[in-house]
């Protein structure tokens, strides 16, 4: 505790000396809202002492926008405070009004910016002399206002950004004519911010999630987020400044120059805000902290309080930028521009977890106080002799000379308990901390060619109205900029697992190096950039190199390459099992050329451009290297006869509550095993790229169009030695053969390099539009295609671990092997195959074709009175050729799966969303969103590929999606405290100091449970296809599944369902659960955020922003998790819990 309270003191303290802040200095705004829709209303500076004490003085911004006499709606306008870059945003009404209240004095620039026009700017100071500013913006079509462009693209050259920022765009906001980055070079998009545009992720039914592009540009996306102070951000402010530098005789009501396409400008003198210099550097430094001495406990699902590990998690960075100048070395005036920065973290992260282990006497073969999930006595057989197993006169207990030396040796990596088995049945609780820690250095590097504004800091002088041209004689002015930049970064974090034997380790090491050029004239931009990505990933154990620990126990026909080594994955139905973390070494390369043409012309803004990326990946590595034992109980079952009453039929059926996973694992007799390593060295190969076309047309002042079409090829990979395999599988999958690079097979003629056959059908349409049909009323209303292009990587990682160029293998057996000689043992689980069977245990369909999913929505927005804004609407979207998967059993072949592109899926949603605009210091926000989403393979968003029950029915899995939430309701508000100058109260001096500036803000999700199916593992149809957990549970009639008070140990009606068997059987007379997918509703969510932050004023261009945060404010348990497999121990009781409330501090430091 006593770091702790160090972190809590050494807050406090700073917030005591914020008199520090100069009186005379302008108050720093506090943090914006969280909701990007609504501004924050500025904290006041520090009283000035005053012969007498005047009434509070409001300030505000007030104005209109049109176009001629037209008023337009619907307008973005930003206010942003000169010092510190912090924004106030507002939108005009439907009389083109639009006004900003509750500001604190100071200097601020506005911005009105309008898709198709050109961006407005001017500056005003709010002072007490001046509290309420006017600015009236009459917005010219950008095609005719080559200033504004000009400024724009000069933005954007400096910046490095622009173009590049657009495919992080939000998908619905976008398509709807939302601030999607797509109206032109300015971008922006029908006036609207986001959070006028509700916003709906659509993961599982084939999108990306909220930031998939759905613009069209091939761009690859923003330069790294800093996080606490990134290069954007930094950007940002200098290019502000440079702006109002470029803009302050028009600020001052210079008049216009004339001659010329923008007239010569009227030369003036104007000078920068006292203590702030453009020509200097201009930074952020940070510190976070999140520690266990101010967060609470975890949540104990038994109910009995553990311990809680000790933890810190610290974060920290210094990035700066600004014109390139070292004294008497190298002078870069205002052509030279850097931005550097270093970011790192520290810290462990806690981990604590419950399992359900052996007890002692369980590990020495005495089960006579085990039980099944019903409560039932184990029983356990020997099914040689038909008799229970019986030790010294005791039945259930096996015979210490019959558990093999590879048992006991893999049982010592097993725990043994350390808690009294609890309600759970839990009796092992590991309580640890994950350390990890990372570092990211970055540094770019700008040059920009050609005439620039004159230096800042001081008396500048600075063209007119017209602009950069202006006193030029008015010729379109060029623009060349070239940008060079550096990233490396390091990461390390340990692997913790329930048992401590299954730990390990990541460590990461990456470098970025990219270079650009821009070069703009007149209407038209061109933007080049050439990209080199390099990243190393590694994967330990604590077992190789190390030791031999398969080898040791006597395994056979495993591998015994060191690195390979560590533990025998082995799976059981009751217990934990062993699965630790394989050994991976893999280098990642990209290299990415890319080129965005932007062209203004009349009403439209049109772009082009294309990308190109050829892709390596080499790695060395073993997918199952030691080799995987499932063990289900089946060799100490007891046998009905067959063709009894009780079995008919030509198999043997086991008798219920009888045999034992365990006891089959001290035995030494695995009911499945699988094996895969070989070549551990492979080097991938891939190449893409895509072309665009985009027009964002202004059609009439109520109405927008965004048109755009997208071309996508992504090749699959190949390996450069073509040591790569796939199977050719007959129709209806009654035969498959192997294949290699280049072979032809007997059912799908000639295979390519790849082993997959490209898709070249990619067109991805994008429509947007726009529409303001009445006063106050917006509608909005988009389509577009996406690709799944991600793939490919996972299907060459399996085609890579196949024969002839690798062992592989997969066995399963039953009682009829186990009694007739020839078991499957831990010892020897691996036997060689009969000669001619293929041992192949991955294949895809050669026609593979790659998923799409289709959006589109449909909004609503209606302006209330008061400030509020009510938005409705519609998102849907269709998913096509989801990957499906299924195991097969085909003559001559070991098990094997097979990937197709066969599923589908659809989605609908309704939103309805709230807003009121920051207003006399309260801002409020509010969405609920119905969805409903159908899939029969959730391979899109919902967390992989899940084996289909039946293969030659995939449509028996249709049902709701494994991310399916029904129900969701979310808010957030931001409040200024009524306390400083210009508020409600307003005290003075010290305690002025102390209580001014305070911001409260929030947020809260209210929403059900996701859905979950109930599995059988270890079902023999199951373990006969070389797979396990595919197979669901029979429903049982009568039942329903959800209970009226669920609780933690029974979640849902347990008696609702039942494992296929004698006693259990599907009423169609199938082998498979009639149950279908995700039809148990899991525990809702409740959680509540809250922060409070304040900004001190240290000097005009330097502030200090303090936060403390907490998630969960209220603690409450938000379960995550449920077991929904029948024959598990924990069957029906919630199994996982998100985190309770945890406490952060951030100290941020602007200069």
């Amino acid at each position: 505790m006593t770091v702790s309270k160090g972190h809590i003191l050494l807050f406090s303290l700073m917030v005591i000396l914020s008199p520090v802040a100069l009186r005379s200095q302008e108050a720093a705004p506090p943090a914006p809202s969280p909701q990007s829709a609504t501004a924050s209303s500025p904290a006041p500076p520090p009283a000035t002492p005053q012969a007498s004490t005047p009434a509070p003085v409001t300030f505000e911004i007030a104005g209109s926008a049109r176009s001629g006499k037209t008023p337009l709606p619907g307008v973005t306008v930003t206010a942003a405070n000169t010092l510190t870059g912090k924004k106030y945003l507002a939108a005009s009404n439907s009389e083109g009004k639009f006004s900003l209240t509750g500001m604190a004095r100071g200097r601020y620039v506005v911005r009105i910016e309008f898709m198709g026009f050109a961006t407005f700017t001017q500056e005003v100071v709010l002072n007490p002399d001046n509290p309420a500013a006017k600015v009236d913006a009459e917005l010219i079509l950008a095609s005719r206002q080559q200033e504004s462009s000009d400024n724009a693209l000069a933005a954007m050259a400096l910046a490095g950004r622009g173009f590049q920022s657009l495919a992080m765009e939000s998908t619905l906001s976008a398509l709807g004519g939302g601030n999607g980055d797509s109206g032109g070079v300015n971008g922006n998009a029908g006036g609207q911010n986001n959070g006028d545009v509700p916003s709906l992720p659509l993961n599982g039914a084939g999108a990306e999630g909220p930031t998939e592009s759905v613009s069209v540009s091939g761009a690859q996306g923003r330069t790294q987020d800093f996080g606490m102070g990134n290069e954007e951000e930094l950007q940002q402010r200098i290019q502000e400044f440079r702006d109002r530098m470029q803009r302050e005789g028009g600020a001052f009501g210079m008049p216009p120059g004339g001659g010329g396409f923008a007239g010569p400008g009227v030369v003036m003198i104007a000078r920068m805000p006292r203590g702030f210099n453009i020509n200097q550097p201009h930074g952020v430094l940070y510190y976070t902290d999140d520690n266990s001495g101010l967060d609470a406990r975890p949540y104990s699902l038994t109910g009995v309080p553990t311990q809680q590990a000790y933890y810190n998690q610290a974060r920290f960075g210094a990035n700066v930028g600004g014109p390139l100048n070292i004294p008497k070395v190298f002078k870069g005036g205002n052509k030279w521009f850097f931005f550097g920065g270093w970011n790192g973290s520290r810290g462990s992260n806690p981990y604590d977890a419950f399992s359900t282990v052996p007890t002692q006497a369980e590990r020495g073969g005495d089960f006579r106080q085990a039980t099944y999930n019903n409560g039932n006595p184990v029983q356990i057989f020997n099914p040689h002799t038909g008799q229970s197993y019986q030790f010294s006169g005791n039945a259930n207990v096996l015979d210490p000379s019959l558990i093999p030396s590879s048992a006991q040796a893999l049982l010592t990596y097993i725990p043994l308990p350390n808690i009294p088995t609890n309600a759970f049945g839990q009796n092992f609780h590991y309580v640890t901390s994950a350390n990890s820690s990372s570092d990211a250095v970055s540094f770019r590097l700008v040059h920009n060619f050609g005439a620039m504004p004159g230096p800042g800091g001081g008396r500048v002088i600075l063209g007119g109205p017209g602009g950069m041209e202006g006193g030029g004689g008015g010729r379109r002015h060029t623009h060349n900029n070239i940008n060079f930049g550096l990233n490396w970064a390091r990461s390390s974090s340990d692997i913790v697992n329930p048992f401590p034997s299954l730990a390990g380790g990541n460590s990461t090491q990456g470098l970025n190096a990219s270079a650009g050029w821009v070069y703009g004239k007149g209407r038209t931009t061109n933007s080049l950039r050439v990209n080199y990505n390099h990243n190393h990933v590694s994967t330990t154990n604590l077992y190789s190199n190390v030791t031999n620990v398969a080898g040791l126990a006597g395994i056979t026909g495993v591998s015994t390459d060191p690195f390979n080594w560590g533990l025998p994955g082995i799976s059981f139905t009751s217990f934990g099992g062993l699965n630790g973390p394989t050994p991976r070494r893999q280098l990642d390369q990209a290299y990415t050329l890319s080129d965005t043409i932007s062209w203004n012309h009349a009403k439209h803004n049109w772009r082009f451009g294309g990308d190109y990326h050829r892709i390596l990946q080499s790695f060395h590595s073993a997918r199952n290297a030691e080799g995987s034992f499932v063990f289900t109980g089946y060799a100490t079952s007891q046998y009905a006869p067959v063709g009894s009453a009780s079995c008919p039929g030509t198999q043997a059926c086991q008798v219920a509550d009888t045999g034992y996973d365990f006891a089959d694992f001290l035995l030494g007799y695995p009911q499945q095993t699988s094996l895969q390593f070989g070549t551990d060295a492979y080097n991938f190969r891939a190449n893409s790229y895509d072309f665009f076309v985009q027009d964002d047309w202004r059609f009439r002042s109520d109405l927008s169009f965004n048109l755009g079409l997208r071309y996508e090829f992504y090749g699959p990979y190949t390996e450069a030695n073509n040591r790569i395999a796939n199977l050719d599988v007959a129709p209806g999958f009654t035969a498959a053969v192997p294949v290699l690079p280049g072979q032809s097979g007997p059912y799908n003629g000639a295979f390519p390099a790849s082993l997959i056959r490209p898709d070249r059908n990619n067109w991805a349409p994008r429509v947007g539009i726009a529409w303001k049909p009445q006063k106050k009323t917006v509608v909005r209303a988009g389509y577009g295609i996406n690709y799944n292009l991600a793939q490919y990587s996972a299907m060459i990682q399996n085609f890579a671990f196949q024969p002839p160029f690798a062992n592989t293998a997969t066995n399963t057996t039953d009682v009829t092997g186990l009694v007739g000689g020839s078991p499957l043992t831990l010892a020897n689980g691996f036997p060689d195959a009969p000669s001619g069977t293929v041992t192949n245990n991955f294949a895809v369909n050669p026609n593979y074709r790659q998923a799409y999913v289709q959006i589109w929505n449909l909004d609503i927005q209606r302006e209330l009175p008061g400030g509020w804004i009510l938005s409705t609407g519609y998102n849907g979207a269709k998913g096509t050729r989801p990957d499906t998967e299924r195991a097969l059993l085909v003559a001559g072949n070991q098990p094997f799966v097979y990937e197709s592109s066969e599923g589908n899926s659809i989605l609908h949603a309704g939103t309805v969303r709230i807003r009121k605009r920051m207003a006399k210091g309260i801002g409020l926000s509010a969405q609920y969103v119905y969805s409903e989403s159908i899939d029969d393979a959730s391979s899109i968003g919902g967390g992989g590929t899940v084996v289909a029950q039946d293969p030659f029915d995939l449509s028996a899995d249709r049902g709701l999606s494994s991310f399916d939430q029904r129900h969701k309701f979310t808010g957030n508000w931001i409040y200024d405290l009524p306390i400083g100058e210009n508020r409600r109260f307003s005290p003075k001096g010290a305690w002025g100091h102390l209580f001014d500036a305070w911001q409260w803000s929030g947020d809260f999700t209210i929403g059900s449970g996701l859905y979950f199916t109930p599995r059988v593992l270890g079902g023999g149809l199951d373990i006969s296809r070389g797979v396990s957990g595919s197979l669901r549970a029979n429903a049982v009639a009568g039942q329903t599944v959800a209970l009226g008070k669920p609780t933690t140990l029974e979640w849902f009606n347990t008696a609702a369902f039942c494992a296929p068997g004698p006693t259990c059987a599907n009423p169609a007379g199938s082998a498979f659960g009639d149950a279908g997918r995700n039809i148990i509703e899991g525990p809702g969510q409740v959680t509540l955020d809250m922060a409070i932050n304040k900004t001190i004023t240290i000097r005009e261009s330097r502030a200090l922003d303090l936060r403390l945060s907490a998630s969960n404010v209220f603690n409450n348990a938000h379960f995550t998790s449920i077991n929904t497999v029948v024959n598990s121990l924990a069957f029906g009781e919630v199994t996982g819990t998100g985190s309770m409330r945890r406490v952060t501090m951030t100290a941020r430091f602007r200069f």
